[in-house]
């Protein structure tokens, strides 16, 4: 019987210092910035970073200028022109919103993006938060790739003296892949969740749910607000 209790004790023991060991490994994981989320999960924030001079120096949102040119029924103007990339071993998908947006004073707004060789679309800035407006296919590690976003106004509006403020967003969701595969800035959808089709990811920016927790992982740029022309 004596025999019998320390084996059951010793095998206990083993237990604990084997849960103990692969919980020390997550949490070093985590330390050191692994930062795998999952396939159509978001990376931790700062796996994105950004330059404004063409790739020499890389930081954070704070690096972003952006323009204060005054859009015109019929036209638009570059908001902002930048680098992108993901610092992080797991390869993604750079996905470019107009995030919690507002327009004052009942005017009227497009926007459009391009990011690598995407070219987007022009769309009407209506609806909910979380206008999904461009996305990249797989980067993987330390891949730039070029983004320009750009605001306008339909040229049926004749109201004058409003404000856009498209509150561009970005994420970096994760898709399936060894981490460091080849990836590139190119055009498409890249295996990413988000669907340039319905063209919105609500459950980012407002209340409508989302596959899980961990999915609202998005940066706000904060880029300026634009006036309309006289």
């Amino acid at each position: 019987m004596a025999n019998t209790a320390r084996m059951i004790s010793t095998a206990r023991r083993a237990a604990v210092v084997a849960a103990a060991g692969a919980a020390a490994v997550a949490m070093a994981g985590i330390g050191t910035g692994a930062a795998n989320a999952a396939p159509e999960q978001n990376l931790p924030e700062n796996c994105a970073q950004y330059s404004q001079d063409g790739g020499t120096t890389w930081g954070g949102t704070n690096v972003l200028t952006w323009s204060s040119d005054r859009p015109v029924p019929g036209g638009e103007i570059k908001h902002g022109s930048f680098k992108v990339k993901n610092t992080c071993e797991a390869p993604a998908v750079l996905q470019i919103y107009a995030g919690n947006w507002s327009i004052s004073n009942g005017g009227s707004a497009t926007v459009r993006g391009n990011a690598g060789s995407t070219q987007g679309t022009k769309k009407d800035l209506v609806g909910t938060p979380g206008l999904l407006v461009v996305q990249t296919n797989r980067l993987s590690k330390d891949t730039p790739v070029q983004v320009d976003l750009f605001v306008g106004i339909p040229s049926s509006e004749t109201k004058q003296n409003f404000t856009i403020d498209p509150k561009w967003s970005v994420a970096l969701e994760e898709v399936a892949g060894t981490p460091g595969d080849g990836g590139n800035g190119g055009g498409g959808n890249g295996g990413g969740s988000g669907s340039l089709d319905t063209g919105s990811l609500g459950s980012v920016f407002g209340s409508l749910g989302g596959k899980s927790a961990a999915k609202p992982v998005v940066t706000n740029l904060n880029a300026s607000a634009l006036h309309s022309a006289n």
